[in-house]
């Protein structure tokens, strides 16, 4: 369902079309546990992304930060 709701976006936006508001809140309104969890599990298992701005020398390291996400 999260994958329709982002097609929508992606479909619609570009052309400027303005759908009614309750389109939308329909959409968000039939977003499951199920689809969260689904989505959860696809982020976590990405490859992490780290960026660093300015004085970084008390940044952990990548591998540091990225072990904390590794699932069980």
């Amino acid at each position: 369902m999260f994958e329709s709701i982002i097609s929508v976006v992606q479909r619609y936006l570009p052309f400027t079309l303005r759908k009614p508001t309750e389109d939308f809140l329909k959409a968000v309104d039939g977003v499951t546990l199920k689809d969260i969890t689904s989505l959860s599990q696809k982020l976590i298992s990405s490859p992490l992304t780290m960026a660093s701005y300015g004085d970084v020398i008390y940044v952990p390291s990548y591998d540091s930060v990225s072990s904390k996400f590794i699932t069980k």
